[in-house]
């Protein structure tokens, strides 16, 4: 799942992670931890939180993500469905999106983990991932993620369902994080429902640090958001 995946206004599906663009099923996504009113249950025991996503072999990368100790308060670890779009007059914007948020590498030396929070079944979501990459690899997925979405200012997004919308990325530039960084506002639109996420992009060594922040109609506050990047950062092994 990814925060970023663009609610389907019509059907109450997900799309997001965050960000081929900022989405979640806000009335539909499942919380683990969230009662149904979409608000926090306290009385489900941390134990019953879904544990991180993590591909073989990196349980260093799986310690290194942020835990709820880290974040505001209000957040749990959740599980949602995430169904990114498939379709854009734009695919490489959508591509670069769905790459960081949605789908795992292709790379068949990478190793991946990452971990989903939320407020409420109405966010505000925070999606982590971390990748790492052999080489440069990190750095040059970071330089080219960037460069490509610094060059979809609004491209259009659709779904196998017929659904569609708009996605907007504005670049941010450096954020002044670890060896390199890039940030910017990716604003997905569907009918009359938004969603906005904060992406931020972190190389660490050998590994791609992707962190998104997301909020209808608008993202949480973009310093919050790249202070906990410099603390994800700054769990790195």
């Amino acid at each position: 799942m990814s925060p970023r995946s663009v609610a389907n206004a019509a059907t109450g599906r997900r799309r997001l992670a965050t960000l081929s663009v900022v989405a979640a099923v806000l009335a539909g996504a499942t919380l683990a931890g969230c009662g149904s009113e979409g608000h926090r249950s306290d009385t489900v025991p941390p134990t019953q939180a879904p544990a991180p996503s993590a591909s073989t072999g990196t349980e260093d990368l799986s310690a290194a993500l942020l835990t709820t100790a880290q974040l505001p308060a209000g957040y749990v670890k959740t599980v949602l469905r995430d169904d990114p779009p498939t379709r854009s007059d734009r695919p490489e914007c959508l591509t670069a999106l769905n790459s960081l948020e949605s789908a795992r590498s292709s790379h068949p030396d990478a190793v991946e983990a990452r971990v989903n929070f939320a407020m409420s079944q109405s966010g505000p979501f925070l999606q982590q991932v971390l990748r790492r990459l052999p080489g440069t690899g990190a750095r040059q997925n970071l330089r080219q993620a960037a460069r490509t979405l610094s060059g979809c200012p609004s491209f259009s997004i659709g779904w196998s369902d017929g659904s569609t919308g708009t996605e907007q990325a504005v670049p941010r530039g450096s954020a002044g994080i670890g060896d390199t960084s890039w940030h910017a506002t990716v604003t997905a639109t569907t009918g009359t429902f938004t969603v906005q996420e904060t992406l931020v992009l972190v190389a660490v060594g050998r590994t791609l640090l992707v962190l998104s922040d997301a909020g209808s109609p608008t993202a949480p506050e973009r310093s919050r958001t790249l202070a906990l990047a410099r603390t994800a950062a700054s769990r790195l092994p």
